[in-house]
């Protein structure tokens, strides 16, 4: 398998894109805006009109005093925010939708040591036992690094489907934290909408209402809440956020509207935009070319975020590859 970043562009992959859409510039843009690495300083996102882009209220009747992140730092965003998110908003959005993302993404964030607001993540949790006693660890497990090497610290107890050891690989599964996958695929689209230009926000309206609500539903009455991935295997390799936003060129009907793409992690996540009127395209969603990203690839799928809460016995899995292991067995 190869690691890093790739050489090469897909040419078929570049030259759709460059026929069907453009990129989507925001005020002030720059190639390094779309890059979130600190070496580049504070991007600060602004609007002539002191006005909330997701509520509607203006300066007078809400304040502004707060940092408002146009993506969360959860995913290592320290870099780019913006001047037109209220400290309602900004606090709403923190506890709720934001909230989620970082729990439904938890066991990624924390193996690939991305920087969250509190620091490099934890990798440390718990899993349905029938042998818990009172004089269990805290965790079932434990995953940290020393001197930039991973280390994994288990009870004995801990079943394959959790932890397993093979063919010099090992696979880490979590239950995921319940949350709604609704609010984590608002939080995406709440992303793409605070970097989108201004001229585009009037066709979202309906979809900025809705990432709003607190009742967390589907956009959609008869489509998924689809978000395409490809992973992206080694570690830190991305080293930092990265975005594009695309909208299908003014000539063109039967493509989706606006699509979005954040690379950072271990991860590339790709979702349209919902907005009223694309209820029936849905198919061309699911097999358009995936963005082109710039880092070999491991495998490439769906999540289906159209449910409201997460089941019970969800989880999440990663798979690491290693040269070599060192086993240190303690009662």
């Amino acid at each position: 398998m190869q690691i890093g970043v790739r050489d090469y562009i897909d040419l078929q992959v570049e030259k759709y894109y460059n026929l069907y859409y453009d990129v989507l510039r925001t005020q002030d843009f720059d190639d390094k805006s779309r890059l979130l690495k600190p070496e580049y300083g504070k991007k600060i996102l602004r609007e002539s009109e002191k006005k909330c882009r997701f509520c509607g209220k203006l300066g007078e009747e809400v304040t502004f005093k707060k940092i408002a992140h146009a993506f969360p730092e959860s995913i290592g965003n320290r870099t780019l925010v913006s001047d037109y998110e209220c400290d309602v908003c900004n606090q709403y959005f923190g506890n709720t939708i934001e909230n989620d993302y970082a729990k439904f993404f938890s066991l990624y964030h924390s193996i690939m040591q991305i920087k969250g607001k509190k620091g490099i993540q934890k990798c440390e949790f718990k899993i349905p036992c029938l042998k818990r006693t009172l004089e269990c660890a805290a965790y079932c497990i434990k995953i940290f690094f020393t001197e930039d090497k991973p280390a994994i610290c288990c009870c004995k107890e801990v079943d394959k489907q959790y932890l397993d050891l093979s063919d010099n690989a090992i696979t880490i599964a979590q239950p995921i934290a319940k949350c709604s996958p609704i609010a984590v695929f608002k939080a995406i689209v709440k992303m793409a909408i605070t970097v989108m230009p201004t001229e585009e926000l009037l066709l979202f309206t309906n979809t900025i209402k809705w990432i709003l609500e607190s009742e967390h539903k589907n956009f959609y009455k008869n489509r998924k809440l689809l978000v395409r991935y490809k992973m992206i295997p080694g570690f830190n390799v991305t080293k930092y956020p990265h975005y594009v936003l695309f909208r299908r060129k003014r000539y063109i009907r039967n493509k989706p509207y606006v699509v979005f793409n954040l690379t950072y992690g271990c991860f590339s996540l790709f979702i349209e935009i919902p907005r009223i009127g694309e209820e029936d395209n849905d198919s061309e969603f699911k097999f358009m070319p995936f963005p082109p990203i710039p880092f070999y690839t491991s495998t490439e799928g769906f999540w289906d975020f159209s449910e409201i809460e997460t089941h019970k016995g969800d989880k999440h899995s990663i798979t690491l590859k290693f040269d070599s292991i060192i086993e240190n067995i303690k009662e």
